[in-house]
């Protein structure tokens, strides 16, 4: 009874083609090797003569297991082997019963049906054909077993997480399968990332084309940079993964603020920087998630200190209000204002624990702005193949 698995026996039952064992006839193999009968034999087994036709004939509706152990133990063939044949041996219907639990099991798995249907991923949460139509179709696969093989279980099965937050595994499923589409084929350089992260600051201050600016120059070397909108109930800033060999950056609209985009960018670029090893063992690094081999707060540190500091803060912050010299500061420092003014919420809350985040929000342009040309990611798209293929086009496109 070794290697017995239900995955790979109603694999074999939807997908095998290829010759199962005559139940009937091993029986009646054996019956001659032990010279009894028929009648004999069931009466040691305590099978009644009917269950065991139904059986062996694939018209019992719920066959017993224990009834299938025996007749296992009988034949001397291994349980896997006789549990196949009687479910090749089923009515259609009781095929097509089998296949629609093993599709609802792999939905109620992988994904909250529930929340992705108030985000308008799903459209009809009733037809169970038509979500997995969704899913494959948006992933790109062509089976439920091409999605678990290809995706779900090498990103998951080494134990990154002792749980799973579906709606979590879901944003990174689809920023890892957006990554192997676009399959970024610059070679990555550490060094010139080195040279690249200190020319960054400046285009911070070009709302419109700054960050595809940097996206793309960061593309060129190796570093892929994309956008996905953040999903409900997920608290993830960015993430790092290291796919194909190289560098792959997320980044979400989560606090729906333009500093926040360009901060956590560079806090990815830290990780890019000096944890790839790490990370590749790992797969993937999330900014928010708890992780006991990143020491998260060096990243946010060098991605604040990038910007505006504490020593800026505190040359800064008695003249917060006059807008003439904050801007004049900001223009000194080659950031846009609103880092000035983002770094002296952060410091009051850090320092002080004095709350000014709903302040001077009219200084803050519209994050939207930002990322319309890096060509967010969505939940509405139809698939994830047409969107990196357009992501990794204006990526390599000559002109801006």
């Amino acid at each position: 009874m070794s290697n017995f698995s239900i995955d790979s026996l109603l694999k074999s039952v939807f997908q095998d083609e290829s010759k199962v064992l005559d139940l009937r006839q091993l029986f009646d193999d054996k019956l001659m090797e032990y010279d009894i009968s028929k009648t004999k034999a069931l009466n040691i087994l305590s099978i009644d003569k009917d269950v065991f036709d139904e059986i062996v004939s694939g018209t019992a509706k719920q066959p017993s297991i224990i009834n299938i152990l025996k007749i296992s133990q009988f034949l001397e063939v291994e349980l896997n082997e006789v549990v196949l044949a009687v479910l090749k041996n089923q009515s259609p219907e009781n095929i097509a019963a089998l296949e629609k639990a093993k599709k609802v099991s792999f939905l109620v798995k992988n994904f909250d049906v529930k929340k992705l249907s108030k985000i308008g991923f799903f459209e009809d949460t009733d037809d169970v054909d038509g979500l997995i139509e969704r899913v494959l179709t948006f992933f790109g696969f062509e089976s439920i077993l091409e999605f678990e093989s290809e995706l779900a279980n090498p990103l998951f099965s080494q134990g990154k997480r002792k749980f799973s937050d579906k709606m979590k595994d879901f944003w990174i499923n689809s920023a890892y399968q957006c990554f192997k589409n676009i399959n970024n084929t610059n070679e990555y350089n550490r060094e010139q990332l080195k040279d690249l992260i200190v020319k960054i600051k400046p285009y911070c201050q070009d709302v419109e084309n700054g960050l595809f600016t940097v996206c793309k120059a960061l593309y060129n070397i190796g570093v892929t940079v994309i956008i996905q909108h953040q999903l409900v109930n997920t608290q993830v800033r960015g993430g790092t993964f290291v796919v194909n060999g190289r560098p792959c950056i997320v980044l979400t609209d989560l606090f729906k603020k333009y500093p926040t985009i360009w901060t956590t960018l560079i806090h990815e670029l830290h990780h890019v920087l000096y944890d790839l090893e790490i990370i590749e063992k790992t797969k993937f690094h999330l900014t928010g998630d708890p992780d006991l081999f990143l020491i998260e707060e060096k990243a946010d540190q060098f991605s604040m200190d990038f910007f505006c500091g504490i020593e800026k803060f505190n040359f800064i912050k008695n003249h917060i209000n006059n807008r003439f010299v904050v801007e004049r500061f900001a223009k000194e420092m080659e950031v846009h204002v609103s880092f000035i003014y983002s770094a002296f919420r952060f410091y009051q809350d850090k320092l002080y624990k004095k709350n000014y985040y709903s302040a001077f929000n009219e200084f803050f342009p519209p994050y939207a702005l930002a990322i319309n040309k890096v060509n967010p990611i969505t939940w509405n798209e139809g698939s994830l193949k047409e969107v990196s293929l357009k992501i990794k086009q204006i990526f390599e496109l000559n002109t801006i």
